[in-house]
């Protein structure tokens, strides 16, 4: 087998937006079903992107020609059909964040360990090549002894109906801009938080959260401030504050293909503008995803528990107005 038949269920705005056309340039997958919850829908989708169409989610889970599946539900949607693919022996491609609790979490990896099936979540921006550059900075001690993260994700308000204000469809800017800074703060610091702290605010009519703010707590007196909302005006960055210099991002989450985003290293009064090559990274994570199936590789499950717990330790710190252990949530 050299490619991955996918299958995807839902026709939400990423699909059109960003998935199918970073399918297109993805050497080893290809599109063969799409379902929605519209199958007028799915049908005009399927024609337009030269792929079949179901008309259930189930559907395109049992069609035999179909390896994995990707899902771009909301994430209350996510444990229940993630599992259903498991269970059909499908590999899966799963938005972010995976679940809406850390016991959906570790229901979703026993269910795909279970099967011996692939688990992603979609934190596209793990595969950009600037967030290796910063790394590859850090490590030749470009600005010295390294000690705070600031990431800040978040945009203005969303149309009344969007899936992220459902507390039914597990909804809130925590579990959507929220979880980006949070997995970049891990990815960057290289190491996992302590302790947590974090405050939310509330839409008391929606019932979701509609913005936030925490500080993590990571080994050698390291740190992480993140902030996140859909009450606020657009902000995609983060920083890395050391000893001799800082590093800024000034496009770090959501990137254009083709946009070459830009790195500044600030020491003392002099800023060096580092240009980072243009990618695709939703086309590298599916690229990344396919290749590890056909090579036999194992699935790191661990990644997708290390986030998740860090993500629970966030929620029951704002929910109990306190500090949390990490290590406490099991």
């Amino acid at each position: 087998m050299d490619t991955i038949k996918l299958g995807i269920i839902g026709c939400a705005n990423i699909v059109e937006k960003n998935i199918i056309s970073a399918l297109n340039n993805v050497r080893n997958a290809k599109l063969i079903a799409i379902a929605s919850r519209n199958e007028k829908k799915a049908k005009n989708w399927a024609k337009r992107f030269g792929c079949e169409y179901e008309k259930s989610y189930d559907g395109v889970i049992k069609r035999k020609d179909v390896d994995a599946i990707y899902i771009p539900l909301p994430v209350g949607k996510h444990r229940e059909w993630v599992i259903k693919a498991a269970k059909a022996k499908k590999h899966v491609l799963c938005e972010k964040s995976l679940a809406e609790s850390f016991a959906s979490v570790k229901q979703m990896v026993k269910s795909c360990k279970d099967n011996n099936v692939f688990l992603y979540e979609n934190f596209m921006c793990d595969y950009h090549p600037q967030h290796r550059k910063v790394v590859s900075m850090i490590s030749n001690g470009k600005i010295g002894s390294i000690f705070l993260f600031r990431g800040f994700f978040g945009f203005p308000p969303l149309d009344e109906e969007n899936i992220r204000y459902k507390k039914i469809l597990g909804g809130g800017s925590l579990n959507d801009a929220g979880s980006y800074p949070v997995f970049m703060s891990r990815k960057i610091l290289q190491s996992e938080p302590l302790y947590v702290t974090c405050s939310l605010v509330y839409d008391r009519i929606k019932g979701v959260d509609i913005q936030g703010s925490a500080q993590l707590e990571f080994p050698k007196n390291r740190a992480a401030l993140v902030a996140f909302g859909f009450n606020n005006v657009y902000q995609n960055d983060y920083s890395v504050w050391g000893s001799s210099g800082l590093i800024e991002v000034k496009r770090a989450y959501t990137i254009p293909p083709d946009m070459k985003p830009k790195i500044e290293l600030i020491k003392q009064d002099l800023t060096e503008k580092i240009d980072a090559p243009s990618a695709n990274h939703f086309s590298l994570i599916f690229e990344d995803f396919c290749g590890s199936i056909i090579e036999g590789k194992k699935c790191d499950y661990s990644k997708l528990i290390l986030q998740a717990r860090v993500m629970e330790a966030l929620r029951i710190s704002s929910r109990e107005n306190r500090k949390v252990a990490v290590a406490d949530i099991n």
